[in-house]
């Protein structure tokens, strides 16, 4: 029998097995594309993409510790930055930092109550000024020192301001006053500039005052005149406070010593509408009640530290008109600025 067709079946299934080991080679060369609807296989080899990482805060060049009053409380500010954290989340070391898209200038603050025995809350009429001006509310969220402070403590914390895209804390300030009220301002950087109140002024006294309760003469020295934005102090165990001047008007403190006749006791300086003392505005008697009074029956003989504080316009004419109506009155002006 040949022997040729044997050769030619052993030379077949050579090539049989052969065709199968190329195909193999080749899909390592030449990865073929993935069916429709299937993904493609993960290269195990290469390197995960980073995560994003946040900004780091930026504190703000050429800051240095300063210091503004307000109402009844000091607020020194001790540090600036500007981050990306959110409010809530900032300041917390026990818990997971939160990012949003925008980013918040943070002031780090100490706010000190000056007053012993009213507490002490402001949250509202705060605001970062830009350097175009543009007011940016402040955000009290998860911040002590925008929460109740206790008389005469302080709450160390931070104030915090949501930025507009692109905003810089160039020309930056820091703003205290609610729209349409005196404002308080505090530069982030640069000098600082002399605060025009409270203000000293000379008002001259009335000298002997015939008050209503049975004509009671009492001599009335000024000891202490002021003009200011706001008052606020401990007396007799009590604070007294005022809220804010409006935009346009100022307050007045009177401070007095008031010495009763030697021969009388009981006797007082009445306040109110047909009182003995009286606001007199562009000649108008308007008979206001003062915003504060401290004044009290005097002993006979003694002399008594006492005090008034009216809220006054800031231009025009203003009096303080002495002495129960019907009788003698004297009218003595109040120099303004």
């Amino acid at each position: 029998m040949p022997r040729r067709p044997l050769r030619r079946l052993s030379q077949a299934i050579a090539l049989a097995v052969a065709i199968p080991v190329l195909a193999a080679g080749c899909a390592t060369e030449e990865p073929v594309a993935p069916l429709d609807g299937q993904q493609a296989a993960t290269n195990l080899d290469a390197e995960p993409e980073p995560s994003p990482t946040p900004d780091a805060p930026a504190p703000l060049a050429g800051f240095t510790p300063r210091s503004i009053s307000y109402l009844n409380a000091e607020i020194t500010v001790t540090g600036v930055e500007v981050s990306p954290q959110t409010p809530r989340s900032y300041g917390d070391t026990t818990g997971t930092p939160e990012y949003g898209d925008a980013h918040y200038a943070y002031l780090a603050v100490k706010v000190a109550n000056q007053l012993n025995f009213t507490t002490f809350l402001v949250q509202d009429g705060v605001f970062l000024a830009l350097a175009d001006d543009e007011l940016v509310p402040l955000d009290s969220s998860g911040s002590p020192a925008t929460d109740v402070i206790a008389p005469g403590a302080t709450a160390t914390g931070w104030y915090a301001f949501e930025l507009p895209a692109g905003a810089t804390l160039e020309g930056a300030s820091l703003v205290f006053g609610p729209a349409g009220h005196r404002q308080e301002r505090l530069p982030l950087i640069g000098d600082l500039p002399t605060p025009e109140y409270p203000k000293a002024i000379t008002v001259a006294s009335p000298g002997t005052v015939l008050t209503g309760n049975s004509g009671c003469p009492l001599t009335v020295e000024v000891e202490k005149a002021y003009l200011a934005h706001w008052v606020g102090f401990d007396e007799g165990g009590r604070s007294h406070t005022t809220k804010q001047a409006e935009a346009g008007r100022l307050k007045l403190h009177l401070g007095l010593a008031v010495t009763g006749p030697a021969d009388r006791s009981g006797c007082f300086i009445a306040t109110g509408s047909g009182g003995d003392v009286h606001l007199i505005v562009d000649g108008d008697r308007l008979g206001d009640y003062p915003e504060l009074g401290g004044t009290t029956n005097v002993a006979a003989g003694a002399t008594d530290r006492q005090y008034l504080v009216f809220d006054i316009p800031d231009s025009g004419q203003v009096e303080i008109e002495w002495g129960s109506l019907g009788g003698k009155q004297v009218r003595i002006p109040v120099p303004l600025p």
